[in-house]
């Protein structure tokens, strides 16, 4: 486990962001004035509350809705790291804090889990061993606005990014949203450039904002890591863990097409189930 990191319940989403991308984490545990632990919320909770929202309000004036704030789910610090994966799992969570209310000792993450998987599992299990139902694609061509529509639809936190012969160009993830918002989402931001172009926050799902005249070849990021259906399943895990990668893209043994994604999720599942 990991020393929790926290952040005061009643800051603003701006602030949220940045100590997400500051502390390169992908959850915060919210607490109050007493420091007593109100809540926790992730990166994909703070991505789909931004998506949804069409008003012009800056990220400095947003402060965290109640809705966003999700229950914590304690563990005892002696309970085995395959139960807590049992957990996250079946609670579709990505996190466990180690104590209590009152006594808050760390905090467990799936990527905890995989690095535990890297580093006593090698040689045990190939990467085809991971049942793996696919991936979701998107033209290069479609707005940013369709491409996180996509997203939610399919409850996926990455897409790839194809061109018109289905080729693979890049992937998109909920981190590169963050680094736009943090561009266009402040007060000091929404100036002369944005103002003029019309393109100030109002939104990505919002035709008349970013999301509705931006391009998803725009906000790629064009170096998508794969590995072969034949690697080592650790190994994988350890690129996950080094690279600070919430998935992989699994290649045919040319790397010519993508057939799929291994995320740690799916790593979650199959560590349980061991």
């Amino acid at each position: 486990m990991k020393k929790p990191i926290t952040i005061a319940k009643n800051a603003s989403l701006l602030e949220v962001i940045k100590k997400l991308v500051d502390c390169d984490i992908s959850r915060i545990i919210m607490v109050d004035e007493d420091k007593v632990p109100a809540g926790i919320i992730s990166e994909k909770d703070v991505g789909l509350y931004l998506f949804s929202d069409k008003t012009t309000r800056s990220l400095e004036q947003i402060r965290l809705d109640e809705r966003l704030i999700k229950e914590i789910e304690f563990v005892d610090g002696s309970e085995t790291l395959k139960h807590c994966a049992s957990i996250m799992f079946e609670k579709d969570i990505g996190s466990l804090v180690v104590g209590d209310k009152n006594d808050l000792k760390g905090i467990i993450t799936k990527t905890d889990v995989v690095r535990y998987f890297a580093e006593h599992y090698f040689g045990k299990y190939k990467v085809v061993d991971l049942k793996n139902p696919g991936f979701v694609s998107i033209s290069a061509e479609s707005s940013v606005s369709d491409t996180i529509k996509k997203m939610i639809k399919n409850s996926i936190s990455r897409i790839i990014v194809i061109n018109r012969k289905d080729k693979p160009l890049g992937i998109i993830t909920f981190r590169d949203f963050f680094t736009i918002s943090l561009q266009l989402g402040s007060e000091i931001d929404v100036t002369e450039p944005s103002a003029l172009l019309g393109h100030v926050r109002k939104g990505f799902l919002s035709e008349q904002g970013f999301g509705g005249v931006s391009l998803a070849r725009d906000i790629m990021n064009r170096k998508i890591i794969s590995v072969s259906p034949d690697n080592d399943l650790a190994s994988a895990c350890q690129i996950m863990v080094d690279d600070h990668l919430n998935g992989l893209a699994v290649a045919d043994e040319k790397e010519i097409r993508t057939i799929g994604i291994i995320s740690k999720t799916d790593m979650i599942q199959f560590f349980s189930l061991l």
